[in-house]
């Protein structure tokens, strides 16, 4: 026990005159509390409590330490249990970081739903490109896509964020379609700064994988700008399928080698610690995980 529910324990003996209906408060056994006391008056070196056979009296001594310790845990007890009130209500301030292509196009309607289901939230959404560090830069959640390294973050999966390599027709009509990523080593590729290797692709197909060294004269940053840039003929762009899917669908783009995956990566939701997570962050990241669980 520890010193502050020992004094808790000695202010309930006091106040029911009873190590009996104290301990039963606490739920300790009688035994337990009456050593605990003792320990407490070793420490004090003063005797706190006259004890006989029918009723327990504060010493002198004792009514004095009641006296200074009686208001202050009165209100760190209000503390404490204001403390855990706000952990376990749905409401106050999230920062939460995101990339900027993704943030701005697929996590603005998963956030406003959950802030329409808990009105008491309010969001403080930052969309960046670099690795946001979320402990120094006081944010509750971090939304990334990638393979995440060793780190001391709280990782929760929440889909995965496939790759696909295109091009446009006018593209392809002019230079060929590529037929082993081998081949894109001959090829403009449209290079993103914003990948860790850029260039550097690499692809699997079962057993088989490839890495191949790639060059082009356009270097972007971003997968809405590079799936732009594809569209618009300035060659071949590897980037996460949800960005290309637009363009898929109207054919500005079309998908190239489609039996070899690139790089594999997933959309995961980080955060500090788990151990005291406020109640809202765990909300938002079951809502997300709810949101992308048939993926992007």
């Amino acid at each position: 026990m520890d010193r502050i529910d020992a004094l808790r324990l000695f202010a309930a003996v006091a106040e029911l005159e009873s190590f009996t209906r104290a301990a039963e408060r606490l739920g300790m056994t009688a035994g337990a509390a009456s050593k605990q006391i003792s320990a407490l008056e070793d420490r004090m070196q003063a005797r706190l409590l006259e004890r006989t056979t029918r009723s327990v009296r504060l010493t002198d001594a004792g009514r004095a330490l009641l006296e200074r310790v009686g208001p202050w845990l009165a209100e760190y007890d209000a503390i404490e249990n204001g403390l855990v009130a706000e952990q376990a209500a749905a409401a106050g301030v999230l920062r939460v970081s995101a990339p900027v292509d993704f943030g701005s196009s697929r996590l603005i309607q998963p956030i406003t739903g959950f802030m329409a289901q808990w009105p008491g939230v309010e969001v403080r959404l930052e969309f960046s490109d670099r690795m946001v560090d979320l402990v120094d830069e006081g944010f509750d959640l971090g939304v990334r896509i990638g393979q995440l390294g060793d780190s001391s973050l709280i990782a929760r999966r929440l889909a995965p964020a496939p790759l696909k390599l295109v091009a446009s027709p006018a593209y392809l009509s002019a230079a060929g379609a590529p037929e082993h990523p081998n081949d894109l080593a001959r090829h403009d590729c449209i290079i993103d700064r914003n990948k860790s290797a850029p260039n550097q692709w690499r692809f699997q197909r079962g057993d088989d994988s490839v890495e191949v060294k790639v060059s082009g004269r356009l270097t972007l940053h971003g997968a809405r700008a590079a799936v732009c840039a594809a569209a618009n003929g300035a060659g071949i762009a590897s980037l996460p399928a949800w960005a290309a899917h637009t363009s898929l669908a109207d054919g500005s783009v079309v998908e190239i080698l489609p039996d070899w995956a690139p790089d594999h990566r997933d959309l995961w939701a980080v955060f500090p610690s788990n151990r005291f997570l406020a109640h809202r962050v765990r909300l938002l990241v079951d809502h997300l995980v709810d949101w992308f669980s048939d993926g992007l």
